[in-house]
């Protein structure tokens, strides 16, 4: 599994958000104290335990899932994170490290393989200042994410545009697949300079932002039963991508074969024809 990006993300909340809105937690079981980020793992078992979830919300690669008392708690999933609603008899799940029990006899469980995922319980009269959502910048379909605002922010910088578009509090819920599908889509090398973008091309990548997001949101669309069936891991499939991951194979606009670059120390996979350094 590749790590989450927004498309994912929500698909998780409307997958999951369903089956546990209007639902009462009776029970949490900690397995991995790590996973908490605040308060202590007593605390924030105490906080939301007896408390019914009144909705599931996403900002960014985070949900937050508000209570009845109008506390929440945040998941961020990190790289391996998995969250599933599974019936009282199903089977144990290796890396299980939260379950909520809820009171209907279900329990929603949070899987990570290689614990970089955290959980945060925040009351109603806390700021959030530990989970990292308040620093994050426009969501990709907020109306003020226009080329000016991009420009504003990263026209100056001397980083490539694959790093800038990376940055969480610029846009949030961009990661390293998307990114290389939107420029791929863009015609936009990965290695141009923020500051060598024309106000068109910034124009172009405000565009392409909402427009990849929710082209990825429609390709993970996926039932209640198959989710669970996948045990939350296996709900998109990266063979519909046209860029990402696509090192040797040829272009499908014009044959030439892909290329892959390390940037910022992540790995990009860009057509050299189309997506030419001008």
């Amino acid at each position: 599994m590749n790590l989450p990006e927004l498309p994912e993300i929500e698909t998780v909340r409307r997958v999951v958000g369903p089956q546990v809105t209007g639902c009462r937690i009776i029970g949490i079981e900690m397995n991995r104290d790590k996973i908490i980020g605040h308060p202590d793992p007593t605390g924030y078992i105490a906080g939301i335990t007896g408390r019914t979830i009144v909705s599931a919300d996403r900002r960014g690669k985070g949900l937050i899932f508000r209570l009845d008392d109008r506390g929440r708690f945040i998941i961020r999933f990190g790289m391996t994170g998995q969250l599933i609603v599974v019936p009282w008899d199903f089977p144990a799940e290796k890396h299980t490290h939260i379950v909520f029990r809820l009171e209907d006899g279900r329990q929603m469980w949070y899987i990570d393989t290689r614990v970089f995922g955290k959980s945060w319980y925040v009351p109603a009269d806390e700021e959030d200042t530990h989970s990292g959502l308040e620093d994050l910048g426009l969501e990709p379909f907020d109306s003020r994410l226009t080329g000016p605002y991009l420009k504003g922010r990263l026209g100056h910088r001397g980083v490539t545009i694959k790093e800038a578009l990376l940055d969480q509090s610029v846009v949030t819920g961009l990661g390293n697949i998307w990114s290389d599908e939107l420029l791929f889509r863009g015609r936009i090398c990965p290695e141009t300079p923020c500051r060598e973008l024309s106000d068109a091309r910034w124009r172009t990548i405000a565009g392409l932002i909402p427009e990849v997001m929710e082209f990825g949101i429609e390709k993970n669309a996926i039932t209640p039963e198959e989710y669970l069936e996948g045990k939350g891991r296996n709900y998109y499939d990266i063979d519909y991508l046209e860029a990402y991951g696509h090192e040797g194979r040829p272009c499908p606009r014009c044959g030439t074969p892909f290329r892959r670059s390390v940037i910022g120390g992540r790995s990009s996979c860009w057509c050299p024809r189309c997506q030419r350094h001008r």
